[in-house]
Parts: structure tokens; sequence; C-alpha cells
């Protein structure tokens, strides 16, 4: 997108080459990509386009122009989603279900060849499409048909079993076992995806007969199909979604107009907004883009089935959503804690949910998102795992706020505290670590001693060498709260004995444990990620 040569058969975007796209034809021709897209208007005017593509010819790249009046936000959106709608149905299915089929006559075309019943839900398990009904159907699949959509119970009861996890994780045909207590037989199910797209499902009910044994294929055939069907349906709202999560992403960095963000995203300029960002990193591990993928889509509909609207995007490790419309202080934590379980059911991964403030309209929502960021910093400073507001963790995210500031000013890291973590790596001591459990236990030796594994004669010899090193007067107040915000400031593994005579088993306070980077400059507010 203008910031690299690009890779082969891509598609380069030419943001801000302004009247020289010359060098980026050059770099797309060197890297073997397939095209440019530079913005109409350029200096130069018709005259720089030709050139441009007489350019683009000599090197075998497509030379494309943008109309003047065009964003690139929008083109963005449109391009991901031709991307995520560019698979079409594959080449297994059998010679009956490849003939091309309204959803409903799928359905029908499905229960003949596999001797069961068929339904096709959306995403958000409304009905689509179903088979003809049987005498052989069961309880939960004609409550199914009736109320056109997937009976609440049973699919509370697909949760605990654990078959939306399977369902969304791949391309596996899923065989639900009958679930007697709520009526529901045997089951086989396939989701409907386009690339990374989750388009729907198909369910197949067997009934008194048993299903064919090629049911499991013929299944996933038929998903191959739909993907078709349903692109037909949804290409339009495949791509509208796609724009929506480019602009929110670009309305919680407020790089965007709001009143125009309002507009596409069909937010009233006067709705109140709150930003939650779901952390999934609290396990250790990065979840992948289909875990994310997944967390997302499930935290919506399990916010859709409590009739909030959310909008979400995701990054590095994260899912962030901006609820719509809801003020009040105890249903946004409902709807945080939702999130939470519903993210939880999805990937496995219980997340650290971090709750924004309740801002007026969309202009404001970088505000909520960077105090849903700093809640989230907060709770893994703590080692918690939950959804809380600022004021739940409003002392450690106070701290985290005057860690940076230390650690953006040397000044402020001058002092006792520098003196011995320096004599710390250079003789290998474990003294930073030894002041940092003192301080935490108010002083108590015993309880000190505990938490460092070490005798309390030992402690007390370590912390008359740490006023012999650095001058540190403890009694001071002021000399105490200094060294306590600075000690802070330092990453947990800075506090970790490596010296071999130090007890191997000693860590760092509780408290300091799973500390993220301090450094805003070194944090992308929105994906979580380094930069």
């Amino acid at each position: 997108m203008g910031a690299g040569p690009g890779r082969a058969g891509g598609l380069l975007l030419g943001i801000g080459a302004g009247g020289e796209p010359a060098g980026l034809i050059r770099a797309a021709a060197g890297a073997g990509a397939s095209a440019v897209i530079v913005k109409a208007g350029v200096a130069g005017g018709d005259r720089a386009l030709r050139e441009a593509s007489a350019l683009g010819t000599e090197h075998g790249v497509a030379v494309l122009a943008l109309a003047f009046d065009q964003d690139w936000t929008d083109l963005i959106g449109r391009l991901r989603a031709l991307l995520a709608v560019g698979v079409g149905p594959g080449a297994r299915q059998g010679a009956v279900l490849g003939r091309r089929h309204d959803l409903v006559s799928l359905a029908n075309s499905l229960a003949r060849l596999v001797n069961g019943s068929v339904m096709i839900f959306t995403p958000g398990q409304e009905l689509l499409a179903a088979s003809r009904l049987g005498p052989g159907d069961d309880e939960m699949r004609r409550a199914a048909v009736l109320d056109q959509h997937g009976p609440a119970g049973y699919r509370a009861r697909l949760v605990e079993l654990g078959v939306y996890r399977r369902l969304w994780a791949g391309p596996e045909v899923v065989d639900v076992a009958a679930v007697p207590e709520v009526g529901a037989g045997r089951r086989l199910a396939a989701a409907v995806r386009a690339g990374g797209e989750n388009l729907g499902s198909i369910w197949v009910a067997e009934g008194e007969e048993p299903l064919v044994k090629n049911a499991a294929e013929l299944v996933a055939d038929a998903a191959t199909v739909a993907v078709g069907v349903l692109l037909g349906l949804d290409q339009e709202e495949v791509a509208r979604r796609r724009l929506d999560e480019e602009l929110l992403g670009r309305a919680l960095l407020g790089d965007v107009d709001p009143q125009l963000a309002a507009s596409h995203l069909a937010v009233d300029p006067g709705t109140p907004v709150t930003v939650l960002i779901a952390d999934l990193s609290a396990q250790g591990t990065r979840p992948g883009a289909a875990d994310l993928y997944r967390a997302k889509e499930e935290a919506l509909r399990r916010l859709a089935g409590y009739r909030w609207r959310a909008l979400a995007t995701t990054g590095l490790s994260r899912v962030v959503l901006a609820l719509v419309g809801l003020a009040d202080r105890d249903g946004i934590r409902r709807a945080a804690d939702a999130v939470g379980a519903a993210v939880a059911e999805a990937v496995g991964v219980r997340p650290r949910t971090g709750i924004g403030s309740c801002v007026p309209h969309l202009g404001e929502l970088p505000a909520s998102r960077m105090e849903a960021d700093l809640v989230v910093r907060a709770l893994a400073r703590r080692g918690e795992i939950r959804s809380a507001f600022l004021e739940d963790v409003r002392g450690t995210a106070n701290l985290l706020m005057l860690g940076e500031a230390v650690t953006a000013d040397r000044r402020l890291q001058e002092g006792p505290v520098h003196r011995l973590r320096a004599h710390d790596l250079r003789r290998g001591t474990a003294y930073t670590q030894t002041l940092a459990a003192y301080l935490d236990a108010f002083g108590d030796t015993a309880a000190a001693s505990r938490e460092l594994n070490v005798h309390a004669n030992t402690l007390r010899y370590r912390m008359g060498r740490i006023r012999e090193l650095t001058g540190l007067d403890l009694g001071d107040p002021y000399e105490r709260l200094n060294a306590a915000v600075q000690l802070f400031a330092l990453q947990p593994n800075d506090l970790v004995a490596v010296h071999e005579g130090t007890p191997k088993t000693s860590s760092p306070p509780t408290s300091r444990e799973g500390a993220p980077g301090l450094h805003t400059a070194d944090h992308d507010p929105v994906t979580g990620a380094g930069t």
C-alpha cells in the first residue's frame, strides 16, 4: 500500500504516491506485482496518468486510476470484501448437488440424498431454508422450522458440548450426538464460508432411519454449493461488513470524520458508544486469525441475543467492540461479561475485558478506546482475568501512567533504585527484587522473606546492604514512595533473581506478574501490537 515493494502477483495501492507514481510502478515490477492503483488528479493530470500507464505497460504492470473523489478507505473495504468472497464452489460436489440451486431446493435435494432432514442457518442461527417436514423429524427440528431460529435451549447445550467451537474451527463436518433431554436426535453440521468469512451453516438431522454412510461427504459437498448461493444473496452484505470494520478501526484512532463514519455505520450522531476490548493473550499465546474471527463473531451473536447492537474489529490477540446506544452502567457490565463468556466458549480462552468510558458520540470513540486499553493493561499487571471498568483497577492504572512518566524521563529514573538495579546487573545479585518484596510487604520482614523463600536473617542482611549501596532511607515516606513508583515502572523480569546463588524458586510479587510494556510509544492502542 505504498509502504513497500509488494509481493509477487499482488496489488499495490499508491496511497500518498502523489505526482510521482513512477517509482512505485518500478518497485511493483521488481517484486512481480500484477497491478498498481494510483489516485486520479495527481500532479500533471491526465498526461501524468497516461505516462504512468505507458510505464506500467513497459514493465508488465497494470496501472489503474482511482477517482479523485473516491476515498482509499472505501476502496480498501471493497477490495477486502472481494478477497473474502473470491472463493467459489469447490470441485468435489456430486452431479446432483452440482446443479444450480436456490437454498430451499438445495435443502430438499440434500435431504433426499442423505435420508434425513436439512436446515440452513445464518451465522446467528436464523433459519434461511429447510427441507420439507416429515414424520420422523424430532422436536428440535420442528421447533427450528416453526420459530425460524435455532431453539435457545438446544443451542445452549451445543455450546456446552463445544459443538460450535468445532464447527467454526475449520472444514470438518461435525458429528453431533443426540441430546435426548431436549428432544434432539443425531446431527451432522458443516460451516459455509468463503475465505475467512463465515456465511452460515448446514445441519442434517437423522430421523427414524439412519443417515446414509457417505452423509458427511455429501454435507461437505453441499456446503461448497451453498457458498455460491449465499454469496449471490450476501455479496453486498459481506462488502458492507468489511467496510464497517475498516471504518470502525479508523474511528477508534480518530482518523476518520465522525459524521461520515456515523452516516455509513448507521449510528445516530448523538448515540452514546462504549468501547470494550477483549484481550486473549492471558494464556501467554497469541491466538490465530481464525480464533480471533470466531471470537468476534460469537461475541456479536451473544450481544445480538440480548438485543444489544455492537460494531467490531480485531487486532493482535484482541477483539475490539463498540457498544452502540447502551448507556446504563449495569447493562454495559453485563454486556462485557457476556462478551467474555462468548469468547471463552468460541476459542477456549477467557479474555481480559477492559470497559472504556461511555462517550456521547462516535467522535469521542478514541477516548473510550484508550481507557479500555488502560484497563486491559491494568488487569494484566494485576494478573486478573475478568471484565472491569477503570474504577475497578484505578490504583494499578494510575501507577501504570506514573510508570510511563518515569520511563519517558531519564531524570525520574535516577536515584537509589537505579543504582541498585545497576549493581544487580553488574554483580548478579537480587537486591532489586528484595527491595520490591520488602515494600510490598509493608516492611514485614517475615512476610517478605516467605515471598522470597529466604531466611529472615538473610533478608535483614540484604536490606542492610541496600542501605549501604544506595543510601536509601526507608524511614523517609517520600523516598519510600519514590522507590515504590520506580520499582513499579520496572518490567517484572527486571526483578527476577538470576544469580546462581539466589533461590531458584524466587519470583516477583503477584501484583507484578504479567505486566505488559509501559512505553506508550511502543504500543498500538487498537491492535495491541508493539510498533
